[in-house]
């Protein structure tokens, strides 16, 4: 039976393979196709035992808690998405397209092979292609299917949880040194209204990740997300939409993952695949 203790230290390792791997964030520029892939970090969870979560259900309590500590640092969804055994494929659209992808549909969940695809431009750096020519490599047996989308789904719900507490912690710092009339921005009541909001959302998005999210908890994170890291921005002004701080880029990785998630659980409704949790 998985420990807390042994949750916790898989968490660590995660986080620790980001923070030794991950390199500062490129530029990037709107209507730039952009891909922010990290193949240190790769290999960094390969050793970890990342990938493994997404093939053993008795695995999934590591999922979401480890996926917090990937969020935080705004690694590359790809790392997510090899937990489903490849980028999901939403309409004609994959994400980090590395030749694989996953299809969702009424027959259930089959692994792709992306033939031919073309890069597009998109709000995040996620780089996203269009696919021309995909053909079907395996149909998933359906306990396989279980255990891939409830890895996907847990760790992304985790991601979000990182991903607001890295915005919330960004708009603190700057809220708490930027003065205005007099003060600091803390000190006024209607910026402590949006603050609260958003710790409060924050918090619940790590509560998520604590108690076995399933696909109604990943219907909450990701709109949760959008709103709390919006009001981060109007929290720090006009500086919070620049591209030079850093708090853009957990609004454009919010959108991101709900758009997408969006699409996979719509998805997996349509097919009646049930999203397993770790309770």
């Amino acid at each position: 039976m998985t420990t807390l203790d042994e949750v916790r230290t898989f968490a660590e390792t995660v986080a620790t393979a980001v923070a030794r791997t991950l390199p500062e964030a490129a530029a990037w520029r709107p209507g730039q196709a952009a891909d922010d892939r990290c193949p240190e970090l790769t290999a960094a969870l390969e050793r970890a035992g990342w990938p493994s979560l997404g093939t053993d259900l008795a695995l999934l309590p590591f999922a979401a808690p480890a996926g917090v500590g990937l969020g935080r640092r705004l690694a590359p969804l790809c790392e997510v998405d090899r937990l489903l055994g490849g980028s999901p494929l939403v309409g004609d659209l994959v994400r980090y397209h590395d030749g694989h992808a996953v299809r969702i549909d009424a027959g259930g969940v089959t692994l792709m092979r992306v033939m031919r695809a073309q890069p597009v431009p998109y709000g995040d750096s996620i780089g996203a292609h269009r696919v021309l020519e995909a053909v079907a490599e395996r149909r998933l047996p359906p306990m396989e299917a279980r255990a891939h989308v409830a890895a996907w789904v847990a760790a992304s719900v985790g991601y979000c949880a990182g991903v607001g507490e890295r915005a919330l912690e960004l708009t603190l710092e700057y809220a708490h040194g930027r003065r205005a009339f007099g003060s600091t921005l803390t000190a006024l009541a209607p910026v402590q209204q949006m603050l609260a909001e958003v710790a409060t959302t924050v918090r619940g998005l790590s509560l998520l990740a604590a108690s076995r999210p399933g696909a109604e908890s990943l219907a909450y994170a990701g709109p949760a997300l959008c709103q709390a890291t919006a009001y981060c921005q109007q929290v720090v002004g006009a500086i919070g939409f620049t591209l030079e701080f850093p708090l853009q880029r957990a609004y454009r990785r919010a959108r991101a993952i709900q758009l997408w998630a969006d699409a996979v659980l719509a998805a997996l409704d349509q097919a009646g695949v049930a999203v397993a949790s770790s309770g």
